[in-house]
């Protein structure tokens, strides 16, 4: 039987989401001002709604990627006289990245709070272009 244990993206995403900011320390100085300052740095919402008097700003990132997972295979046995070893193989596979970032405002679109959820770092664009931006 073969086992999952990690996922493994790319070196690039390894290495480059170790030095980018966390997404909150990216949109806190946003906080309590328009939101079109926001929107200058990463973008135009995928959706806006009003809900209880509150504008809905929505963000979304979803894309396929093919990450390297850790594949182990149990070995029961001997070889000779030894005892058979697992085998740990990377084995290409698909993995579905996401970002769901709502950004919330009051009525003069003055931003009042955020969340998000991600799977599979699937937020690093907004972290990058927050971290562009603080860098200037």
């Amino acid at each position: 039987m073969k086992h999952y244990f990690s996922l493994i993206l790319a070196p690039l995403a390894l290495f480059g989401c170790a030095t980018l900011i966390p997404l909150e320390d990216g949109l806190t100085p946003f906080k309590g001002q328009p939101v079109n300052q926001l929107f200058s740095v990463i973008g135009f919402p995928d959706d806006i709604e009003l809900v209880d008097n509150k504008i809905i700003h929505t963000f979304h990132i979803e894309r396929n990627h093919i990450g390297l997972v850790t594949e182990t295979e149990h070995a029961n046995g001997l070889e000779g006289q030894d005892p058979l070893i697992a085998k740990d193989m990377m084995q290409p596979s698909q993995v579905n990245v996401e970002c769901a970032l709502t950004v919330i405002t009051d009525k003069k679109k003055i931003i009042e709070q955020w969340h998000y959820k991600e799977a599979y770092e699937g937020c690093t664009p907004y972290r990058e272009k927050l971290a562009n931006f603080e860098s200037r």
